[in-house]
């Protein structure tokens, strides 16, 4: 069962890494993975079921990847601390629009399911 749900997440991931490897996109292989893997739930041709239980453990894991980025931060303080106004300003720019995207998709989203009478 773990094994057709890894199989899913990864075909995706390599679908995104093919196709942003044969475009030249500047877009990375996961993000498009992950948009494959929506496109792929949103119509309906694999159901929620045939993944979740696999992403519910990357999800409760998902700290540990941050972890090598912790190291970096960590190692190049001095850099960040005499940058500190050329880093913080965009990095709260681009929080803030990431959170406005994110709830004007979800809030999209939510309206779509209601019109569709709340199917799952």
């Amino acid at each position: 069962m773990y094994v057709k749900q890894f199989f899913w997440i990864i075909l995706c991931y390599f679908a995104g890494y093919m196709v942003s490897e044969l475009f030249g996109l500047p877009v990375p292989a996961n993000v498009l993975g992950l948009v494959f893997l929506l496109l792929l739930l949103t119509l309906r041709w694999i159901k929620l079921s045939d993944v979740e239980g696999v992403a519910d453990f990357i999800i409760s894991h998902l700290a540990l990847i941050f972890v090598p980025s912790a190291v970096g931060v960590m190692e190049y303080f001095g850099v960040f601390q005499a940058n500190f106004i050329k880093i913080i300003v965009p990095w709260l720019a681009a929080c803030v629009v990431g959170y406005a995207v994110t709830g004007w998709v979800t809030q999209v989203a939510i309206r779509a399911q209601e019109k569709r009478g709340g199917e799952q």
